[in-house]
């Protein structure tokens, strides 16, 4: 399974929504991009690009790129999703980055995913069930977020195990990424994760 290619972009074609991308060896791959990735990467210099490997059926497969392992895990927890193919998932990604999805999802907003083009209601509604939980906002960086199951992308575990900590302990999911979000920066970088837990605790006290 390819997971990563590094290489020169020799060829676009944006109407497929697709590069060429030829390794140092002299291979080259067909990758399925969005919008979003065509307008990051780099079109002169080498590039790097994260994959996931999807099989359609026998004899079909394709590789997604993008420029960051948390978009590929976003998407990958996407497809997971029912009637979530590649073909959506990448739009949905065209639209909101991992982290933004993952306020989306954890603050119910029907109307954000509905916006995003091929996204019906009904499809909205499947997305905001099957996510749930699944999708946490890593609070040291706006453009990653931690996919639960155990599979996490590029970010800060220890916010991620203060949220799951928290959620254990019997309070939601809004009022943990809440508590998780008023903790300092410097505890942040410390990464003691009780120290956090603690922190992150007091917030959830009442105050008179």
């Amino acid at each position: 399974m390819i997971g990563s290619l590094r290489g020169y972009i020799t060829h676009i074609d944006r109407d497929r929504h697709e590069l060429l991308i030829e390794l140092a060896s002299g291979i080259g791959y067909r990758v399925a991009v969005n919008d979003r990735t065509l307008n990051q990467i780099d079109l002169e210099g080498e590039t790097l690009l994260y994959t996931h490997h999807q099989f359609i059926r026998e004899g079909e497969q394709k590789l997604i790129g993008f420029c960051t392992q948390s978009e590929v895990a976003t998407l990958e927890t996407l497809v997971a999703t029912p009637k979530v193919g590649p073909a959506l998932a990448l739009s949905i990604l065209n639209t909101y980055g991992p982290a933004e999805l993952a306020a989306i999802v954890g603050s119910d907003d029907i109307a954000a995913l509905q916006a995003v083009n091929g996204v019906g209601k009904t499809t909205a509604q499947r997305v905001l069930v099957e996510m749930k939980d699944k999708l946490v906002v890593d609070l040291s960086s706006p453009d990653t977020a931690t996919i639960g199951g155990g599979l996490t992308s590029v970010g800060n575990d220890g916010v991620a195990d203060v949220i799951d900590a928290l959620l254990t302990l019997g309070y939601s999911m809004t009022d943990a990424k809440t508590a998780a979000s008023l903790l300092s920066g410097e505890l942040i970088d410390e990464g003691d994760t009780g120290a956090m837990l603690k922190e992150a605790l007091k917030q959830m006290e009442p105050s008179f």
